[in-house]
């Protein structure tokens, strides 16, 4: 039932891909827009380039998390899709488990379309184990990051939800040194900085592509993000039904 209903999921995915083209487009747009105007020497270049490559796969698995995911299970919860299609043979792990793997096949085409760009337009060049690892890692990481869509799902309330996923997207992108390099922030900045979400996430990809171990420490706060943020959505769940 997964796969069929998966089946039904993309082609409604592509009938909306406006906003799945902007989700893409709009963090490659900066990418080449900034990798332009920074003026960066030589010799730094192709270092400048990978690390804004990951800085920009972040911030567009970041939008499918925080805006795509939860207005999706809001928007379908209010007009009546999901009651209907719950009071067939559907469970709630096939509801959720269905719209989970279409995100990942979003953050799979983000991922896909960036690291060609960056590899054909600006020469970033790495070993094919790099480039296939680091984009394994950030598909990975990016689901876990799915926990926040769920918080934010549990609003319930299209417009707020909307406006609360919007805050969110810029401020971790800017906390989490995706536009600008973290060692340019001021040092009271910084120590907000190594604790988001966002720089976790780029940092085990980068290191990846840097040619370093596995960074898990990394790995273990976005797992400790994912489990808290589950564990609040589940309570305001709970605390919802029974005032209903």
């Amino acid at each position: 039932m997964i796969l069929t209903y998966l089946g039904v999921e993309i082609k409604m995915l592509f009938r909306k891909k406006v906003y799945l083209a902007l989700s893409i487009l709009l963090p490659l747009v900066f990418y080449l827009l900034f990798t332009a105007i920074i003026d960066i020497p030589t010799a730094q270049q192709n270092t400048f380039y990978k690390e804004y490559m990951y800085s920009m796969v972040t911030f567009s698995l970041t939008s499918f998390c925080l805006m795509s995911f939860p207005l999706d299970l809001i928007e379908e919860q209010q007009i009546g899709w999901q009651k209907q299609l719950l009071n067939t043979r559907m469970s709630y792990f096939t509801y959720y488990m269905t719209k989970v793997l279409k995100t990942m096949i979003q953050f799979a085409l983000s991922i896909i379309v960036i690291f060609i760009v960056a590899a054909t337009v600006r020469d970033v060049s790495m070993a094919m184990n790099e480039w296939v690892i680091s984009g394994l890692t950030l598909w990975i990481c990016a689901s876990l990051f799915l926990s926040i869509g769920v918080l934010i799902a549990q609003v319930n309330d299209l417009q707020k939800a909307s406006s609360l996923g919007n805050i969110l997207y810029i401020v971790l992108a800017m906390v989490g040194g995706l536009w600008f390099p973290v060692s340019q922030f001021p040092e009271w900045l910084k120590v907000i900085a190594y604790k988001s979400p966002t720089y976790h996430m780029k940092q085990i990809a980068l290191d990846i592509g840097k040619g370093e171990h596995f960074n898990w420490q990394s790995m273990l706060v976005l797992i400790t993000y994912s489990i808290i943020f589950v564990v609040i959505a589940l309570l305001l769940k709970r605390k919802r039904g029974a005032s209903q």
